[in-house]
């Protein structure tokens, strides 16, 4: 993988850099001149290999609100409403009742956790 300006880096090797850089410190690329590479914050350049590009995590999975469709057992129904109370809502209680009494949505009737 080639480096970038604006890329995020991870230093692997500090030999030879006269203590400017940090074994295991993230830093932001600033510039790029052939085999060397320039850092925000830092000033002088530093050999490319010194450096690993940091790889971004893969996309999470789509928030509550982006999930167009989903079919749940009606058995789950209640497990799988508790689960988006407390992780979706960060509210900390169990669903104890779905209530049937709005045209286009249910009421949650709740019991709030106790915590230790």
């Amino acid at each position: 993988m080639s480096i970038n300006k604006g890329d995020e880096v991870v230093c692997i090797k500090t030999t030879g850099s006269n203590s400017k850089l940090e074994l295991g410190a993230l830093y932001t690329v600033k510039e790029m001149r052939g085999r060397y590479v320039r850092l925000d914050g830092l000033v002088g350049s530093f050999f490319t290999d010194r450096f690993e590009l940091v790889t971004k995590p893969k996309a999470k999975p789509a928030p509550f609100g982006q999930v167009k469709s989903v079919t749940v057992n009606m058995s789950d129904v209640r497990d799988v409403l508790t689960q988006y109370v407390r992780f979706g809502l960060g509210i900390n209680a169990t669903v104890e009742k779905i209530i049937d009494k709005f045209p286009e949505a249910v009421e949650l009737v709740l019991k709030h956790e106790v915590t230790a």
